[in-house]
């Protein structure tokens, strides 16, 4: 396909090469710019799409010049020398520009960098960005997270109800779930979620739950003297005298790690 490009039109070989690096042709973008050395925007979408495509290319070629790619190339070139964290922070400054060209496969290696950074208020800025643009719910769990991260517990719980059907199934969403109706009070609700936990049993009211649970709460610096060698049925008591001592993020620690043992 770029073999047949008119080169005499530099914003026609933009347009074409973009359109090409949309549907995942990076080969060809990586062949249009060789044939367009002095070209910077195809130069630096040629490397981005040596990044995406995974394949082994040589950098230099694609530094020289500026254009509005700068910033993203720069991102990537961050992202291969292991600094997510200044990574994520570039990726948040292109993506949030109104006048820069998008693809999917940018936005998502943005939105996952920012993941990996752990810089969850990013992850949620470019979620928003990749909602205005795509209607599928690829990153609803990392958006659920990411306000559960962020302590945005009602936010969390919206995003599990808006997205319930494809993460009432995932363990580590719902332990995650049972706790942040815990952390706004509402354990009413957080019983049919946490109950879901095994071991779990009857949740009548927090404070009766409290006194049931008083000897386990009493007992909590032995248990956690001896936590590695603790029985499952052991972590489960420790997990929910935690949360009735109102010890929530231990709790949660606990919880997690039982969910990620019976996945």
């Amino acid at each position: 396909m770029g073999q047949n490009l008119a080169v005499s039109n530099p914003s026609s070989i933009e347009e074409t090469a973009w359109e090409l690096f949309e549907t995942g042709s990076y080969e060809e973008v990586i062949e249009i710019a060789k044939k367009n050395p002095n070209h910077a925007f195809l130069n630096h979408l040629s490397g981005i799409a040596g990044f995406e495509s995974g394949s082994e290319c040589e950098i230099n070629y694609f530094l020289k010049g500026s254009s509005v790619l700068t910033p993203l190339l720069e991102a990537y070139l961050l992202k291969e020398a292991g600094k997510l964290r200044e990574a994520a922070k570039k990726f948040h400054s292109y993506f949030k520009s109104s006048s820069v060209p998008i693809a999917y496969s940018t936005l998502r290696t943005g939105i996952l960098v920012s993941e990996n950074a752990v810089d969850f208020k990013t992850v949620l800025d470019l979620i928003s960005v990749y909602k205005t643009r795509f209607s599928d719910d690829s990153f609803c769990k990392a958006e659920f997270f990411s306000n559960y991260h962020l302590r945005s517990y009602k936010e969390a719980i919206q995003v599990f109800a808006e997205n319930a059907k494809c993460l009432s199934e995932e363990r580590d969403v719902m332990g995650a779930l049972g706790l942040a109706l815990v952390y706004i009070g509402k354990f009413d609700e957080a019983k049919s979620v946490l109950e879901k936990i095994p071991g779990y049993e009857e949740l009548p009211t927090f404070d009766e739950k409290k006194k049931e649970f008083s000897e386990k709460i009493a007992n909590i610096p032995k248990m956690e003297a001896k936590r590695k060698s603790l029985s499952m049925q052991e972590l489960i008591d420790l997990g929910f005298a935690y949360l009735f001592s109102e010890n929530f993020q231990k709790a949660e620690e606990v919880f997690r790690e039982l969910v990620a043992t019976r996945s």
